[in-house]
């Protein structure tokens, strides 16, 4: 049974070891932590309900800013991504 974070990035197994993509290689510190703490809420909290946000932010005071600082990053490295990959894409 695997569970598995497509926005963090993190995936959480059955022995209980938790796996950050690659994709966050350089990603800023505390992206990293708040992707820790939100898999290890998931040890507890299986659904992202009120009690699982709870439990990340009584881990991490600032979950809920990191977590939409993240999903802003995401969706600026994925512009970065586009950007430099569809050129290459219509290039004769």
């Amino acid at each position: 049974n695997t569970a598995i974070s497509r926005v963090q990035g993190g995936k959480l197994k059955a022995k209980k070891e938790i796996k950050i993509s690659s994709f966050f290689k350089a990603a800023p510190a505390d992206f990293l932590r708040m992707i820790v703490v939100h898999e290890l809420a998931h040890l507890k909290e299986r659904n992202h309900d009120k009690a699982f946000y709870q439990l990340c932010q009584h881990m991490e005071p600032d979950y809920h800013q990191l977590e939409f600082d993240c999903r802003v990053y995401l969706l600026w490295k994925s512009e970065a991504m586009a950007r430099t990959v569809a050129p290459k894409l219509l290039a004769p």
